[in-house]
């Protein structure tokens, strides 16, 4: 009886709810949506649109900071390839400028002026000292390229640097003038002096002893024509400060041109061109005058001829 009650109640509940469905989506049309399903359309968006506001400001920012991270890599890679191309074109630069200071060099070594178109030039490369404590230093050219001892020795500017003291086949010392246990007979101006070291100092003594004038601080100070280690014209260095005569004679203090610790090439002078006469020992004066021979005129009185200090 049960079973049999419940399925005589089940159809006319279908038939209804049929019915019921069939008559709203008939209103729903006719209304145009303003009907009750409307309503509960209108009544959803109403409440998930603060939803969906608070979505897209969650998911707005997160899209733009991935997009952010995506620009950061691609210019991180930009900057790398930058970078490497940098690195490139300074390398580059620095082989020119390698280059460049190569050619400078080469170009004062054969454009140095020398009054002597006779005199022979062999350019060397400094290459070390012969023990901590020696002054002097080694180059790479001996006797095989013609560098014998006793030959002047000055740098790519065409300033004096000093003499070769010894020479093996394929290396020679120089001794710097600074060093240097001779004088160098040179000239300011008019006036011939002699310029010796002094200890402690690179700077040097200059000592004009039949002095007619004044000198002047920056005057310039070149090897005279009555030296016998270095031809005439190559310039020393210059006057550090003004000096007047005292008693006839002058003495002030020279700052040579050339720093010998700085030096990285140099040239040989083939000069004297004898070789026995240019490994002499020392063949410089520390005094620019000396007496000469007394003679008598025929009136009886005395005169005397000044003649250059070898």
């Amino acid at each position: 009886m049960v079973s049999r009650d419940r399925r005589d109640r089940a159809l006319p509940t279908l038939v209804t709810l049929l019915v019921i469905g069939v008559l709203l989506m008939t209103f729903d049309v006719r209304l145009e949506g303003g009907g009750i399903v409307g309503s509960l359309r209108s009544g959803t968006q109403t409440l998930l649109a603060p939803v969906q506001k608070a979505a897209a400001t969650v998911v707005n920012p997160v899209g733009d900071m991935i997009d952010s991270l995506s620009n950061v890599a691609s210019l991180r890679e930009e900057n790398q390839i930058l970078e490497a191309e940098l690195a490139a074109a300074i390398a580059a630069l620095v082989a020119v400028q390698d280059d460049l200071a190569r050619l400078d060099v080469l170009e004062q070594l054969y454009s140095l002026d020398i009054d002597e178109a006779s005199i022979g030039r062999t350019e060397a490369n400094v290459i070390g000292r012969p023990d901590a404590l020696d002054q002097g230093f080694i180059i790479d050219k001996g006797t095989r390229d013609g560098v014998v001892a006793g030959q002047p020795v000055i740098d790519i500017n065409g300033y004096v640097v000093g003499r070769v003291k010894d020479a093996s086949s394929a290396t020679a010392t120089v001794v710097p003038i600074t060093v240097s246990r001779a004088g160098v007979a040179v000239l300011v101006g008019a006036q011939i002096g002699s310029l010796t070291p002094q200890p402690l100092t690179s700077d040097m003594r200059l000592d004009i002893i039949e002095a007619r004038e004044p000198i002047l601080g920056g005057d310039r100070v070149v090897t005279s024509s009555a030296s016998l280690a270095y031809p005439a014209g190559l310039a020393i260095g210059e006057v550090i400060a003004d000096a007047a005569p005292q008693n006839g004679s002058l003495t002030t203090e020279v700052r040579p041109f050339v720093e010998p610790d700085a030096l990285r090439v140099v040239v040989v002078l083939a000069w004297p061109p004898d070789p026995i006469a240019a490994s002499g020992d020392d063949p410089e004066v520390t005094s620019t005058t000396e007496p000469a021979p007394t003679s008598t005129t025929g009136n009886g009185a005395s005169s005397t001829t000044d003649e250059a200090a070898p």
